[in-house]
Parts: C-alpha cells; sequence; structure tokens
C-alpha cells in the first residue's frame, strides 16, 4: 500500500487496505478500482465487493471499535482517506454520504432485528418440545459415604495491599458536583443521557446543561498509564475547550491537574480527590 499524498492512498490488487480486528480511525472512498470486505467467519467468499463511489472503514469511527472485517483490493485501487478529525466536514459537506450512512445502520438494525425474531423462534419451540416430553424417573441416589476430613490447610501469609493510585475529579464549576474518576477504567464518555436508546454516559453533565449545548456522545476522557487524555467525538456541535482553547474533532489532547475544561457551556475543572 503506498500513499501518493496525504489525502490518497493506492493500494495493489490482492493487497489489504486494513485486517478485521485491526484499531480504526479513518474512513475511504474508493476513486477506482475494487474493494473486497471479507470476514474470518464467513470464510473467503466476501461479504461485500465495493466499486469507485462507495465507501468503507465509517463504522470504526462512529463506533470507535475494531475493524469488523478485512478490505481486501481485488483489483488495483485509489482511495481517498478521511481521518477522524475530518469526518464531521465530510458529513456538512456531502449529505449524500451522511444519508447512505444511516441507511446502511437501518439496514443492519433491520437484520439484527430479524436475527433475534428468529433465535426467540427456535428457543420458543425448543421449550414447547421439552414440556411436551415425559419426564423420566429419577433415578435413586447411592448412600453419601462420608469423606476423611482433610487436614487444615497451613495460613497463608497475607498480601499486602497495593497502594491505590490517586484518584483525579471533575469538579463543576457552578454547583460544586463532582465525578471521580475510576482509575480502574480506561475510558469515559462525557455527555448527556439519550432517551432514545437508554444509554447514559459516564460522565452524565446533562442536569447540569440547562441550554442544552451539550452533544448526546460530547467527548472521551482516555486514561493510560496514570495519565489522562481528552478527545471530542464525532458530531459534536458546540465544541471542547481546554483551558480556553478549541479542541479539533478527534484530536486527543492530554490533560494535567488544575485543567479547565469546557463541553458546551458547561465547565469543569479537573482536580486531585
Amino acid at each position: 500500500m503506498s500513499r501518493t499524498n496525504d489525502l490518497y492512498i493506492e493500494v495493489p490488487a490482492g493487497q489489504a487496505l486494513f485486517r478485521e480486528g485491526d484499531a480504526g480511525a479513518e474512513m475511504f472512498i474508493i476513486e477506482s478500482g475494487t474493494i473486497a470486505i471479507v470476514r474470518e467467519a464467513r470464510g473467503g467468499e466476501p461479504v461485500a465487493v465495493l466499486e469507485a463511489g462507495d465507501f468503507l472503514g465509517e463504522m470504526a469511527i462512529l463506533e470507535d471499535q475494531p475493524r469488523f472485517a478485512s478490505a481486501i483490493a481485488r483489483t488495483d485501487a485509489r482511495l481517498l482517506r478521511i481521518e477522524r478529525a475530518a469526518f464531521a466536514d465530510l458529513l456538512r459537506q456531502n449529505v449524500e454520504i451522511a444519508v447512505r450512512i444511516m441507511r446502511k445502520l437501518a439496514a443492519r438494525q433491520r437484520r439484527a432485528e430479524q436475527r433475534a425474531t428468529e433465535l426467540q423462534t427456535l428457543v420458543d419451540r425448543y421449550a414447547k418440545a421439552q414440556s411436551a416430553a415425559p419426564a423420566a424417573a429419577p433415578a435413586a441416589a447411592p448412600a453419601p459415604v462420608a469423606a476423611p476430613a482433610p487436614a487444615a490447610p497451613a495460613p497463608k501469609p497475607a498480601a499486602p495491599t497495593p497502594a491505590a493510585a490517586t484518584p483525579l475529579v471533575l469538579v463543576h464549576t457552578a454547583s460544586g458536583q463532582r465525578f471521580t474518576l475510576d482509575p480502574a477504567r480506561a475510558e469515559f464518555l462525557v455527555g448527556r443521557t439519550d432517551p432514545v436508546t437508554g444509554i447514559t454516559p459516564e460522565i452524565n453533565l446533562g442536569p447540569l446543561d440547562a441550554s442544552r449545548s451539550l452533544s448526546r456522545r460530547h467527548a472521551k476522557l482516555l486514561s493510560e498509564g496514570g495519565l489522562y487524555f481528552l478527545r471530542e467525538e464525532v458530531g459534536t456541535a458546540n465544541g471542547t475547550f481546554v483551558n480556553g482553547q478549541r479542541i479539533a474533532t478527534g484530536t486527543t489532547v492530554p490533560l494535567k491537574p488544575g485543567d479547565r475544561l469546557r463541553f458546551g457551556t458547561v465547565e469543569i475543572e479537573l482536580v486531585a480527590a
């Protein structure tokens, strides 16, 4: 795979653009050539074959999950590469791509509901068959034989208790409400409750957002090696700020105690607990 410049990628026939399970932070629009989408669970038979004008990789950006399938070039292909930070601008400039992504999500939801209905039908049939079958008489259990009492194990020395890492806390500037960051978690979604899906973010600032300036998936706090980073999510409308500076969508910014954050109009300070 070669990059003719920062925007375009050329993939020779037979070579992978990306592999199933790879981390994904960019999507692609095919300018020329064909790309086969292949899943390991289905063997070598392609799930789909994409051509010029089609796009792929957008789900990794939307869901922040590894690639669900491999993309293999069937012919020499040239693709436009779109990074996470440019994804929101792409949707604003090209409504057709946004509509096609929505249709793809709707089709995925429809297939999932169909599979769930089919599985429920099988479960119901199995339950009816089990209830209709005559119950076999239980065999008489043999008399229990008392086993000799095991010797008491020697007491083990108590393991030293590891020192707990000092957690950091998000403090709402206006009300003083605190949100403790669990050191065991790798990421925290910041936003407000989505009444449609029922998803509530780990850092739910909705009750503090009287002007409804927050997006449902506004930003993510990421923890790595005891350090914290902030990344604005795709589609956030009213901005994310660190010490008064707006951060670009998809860009990861390091944080430290004392930093002042703003999500929409909600002002937060990161402090040591």
